[in-house]
């Protein structure tokens, strides 16, 4: 009974604090977009490349938001986005799923996932590639692949919050 009165204390004190941890809106003016980042997570931009990258406090994951191509061309940036973007993060990537074709918040986008290297160990990656305007960017989250558990549920946060700047 004791642990069950604990327990909802826990819960009460969780909800009136905010509930969860906190988060930021960052914008990426070069590609057109805003994005949800946790707030505790290491963030450095690069802004005159549209590029923002993000780091979990263990680095035990990232996120990686790019300006890929300057042009509308899906098929183009299929081809490209290993050897430009995600060889900068993780070493040896491999797609492991087929593409997915759906929208971002009105967004055309292309889904998929696969696993590569980084600090000798093996990650998860979700990518999204993105039409934004007249250009295509990319939108890598990866995780340490035995926590999947952990990081996993920051692709369901992460990819919707991608919005388009008025």
């Amino acid at each position: 009974m004791k642990k069950a009165i604990s327990l909802l204390i826990f819960v009460f004190l969780l909800t009136a604090a905010g509930g969860t941890a906190g988060a930021e809106i960052f914008k990426n003016p070069v590609g057109g977009v805003s994005i949800w980042l946790p707030d505790d997570w290491e963030i450095d931009s690069e802004e005159e490349i549209g590029a923002l990258y993000a780091d979990a406090p263990q680095g035990d994951s990232f996120c990686v938001l790019r300006l890929l191509l300057k042009e509308n061309n899906l098929t183009k940036a299929l081809r490209t986005y290993n050897a430009l973007i995600l060889k900068e993060e993780i070493d040896d990537f491999n797609a492991l799923s087929d593409v997915r074709q759906g929208e971002l918040n009105g967004m055309t986008t292309d889904f998929f996932s696969g696993e590569g290297q980084r600090d000798d160990e093996t990650w998860t990656v979700e990518v999204a590639l993105i039409v934004v305007k007249q250009s295509v960017l990319i939108c890598a989250i990866g995780w340490e692949k035995d926590e999947k558990d952990q990081f996993a549920p920051l692709v369901d946060k992460i990819f919707p919050s991608i919005k388009k700047l008025d």
